[in-house]
């Protein structure tokens, strides 16, 4: 009983140290990636603070996240082209942890795409004017083209192998 404590907890206790360890990198090397996005947005949007607020953390929250699934993708590249049955055990770890962290960035992108979506129906009944929309419109389509970029320059990974 005590033999089987010890062998199954070392491995998750490995893939806790592990992702603490890899999140407190303070300098990310971002060789590969993708460029960060810059969203573009009509003048006269740029002196509303409100807009403007929301059109910034949607760009830091989208290149964060771009950031992260990139990371994850270039980190596993050899393991997502490895058949399952040829990994050792520590290489199916990390193949979980890796789509973890891919599965995890995905659906924050998700979210945050139905959050601009909500955003932008709540001030379209608010009555917002024509600048505004096309500026929430640049973020709601800056996040798309970006997920789609993902999906094109990853495309090799397959998670139902």
């Amino acid at each position: 009983m005590m033999k089987y404590f010890k062998s199954g907890i070392l491995p998750v206790l490995f893939l806790i140290f592990v992702t603490l360890f890899t999140g407190c990198k303070s300098k990310v090397d971002r060789t590969g990636f993708m460029p960060p996005v810059k969203i573009q947005v009509p003048a006269e949007v740029k002196q509303d603070r409100e807009v403007m607020r929301f059109v910034n953390s949607s760009e830091k929250v989208i290149n964060e996240l771009s950031d992260k699934m990139e990371r994850a993708a270039t980190d596993g590249k050899d393991l997502f082209m490895k058949d399952e049955k040829d990994m050792t055990l520590m290489e199916k770890m990390k193949m979980t942890k890796l789509g973890l962290e891919f599965l995890s960035c995905s659906k924050s992108m998700a979210e945050k795409l139905l959050e601009i979506q909500r955003y932008i129906e709540t001030k379209q009944k608010e009555g917002v004017s024509g600048a505004d929309m096309k500026a929430f419109e640049a973020v709601e389509n800056t996040l798309e083209k970006r997920i789609n970029d993902l999906n094109r320059k990853y495309q090799y990974i397959n998670f139902n192998k």
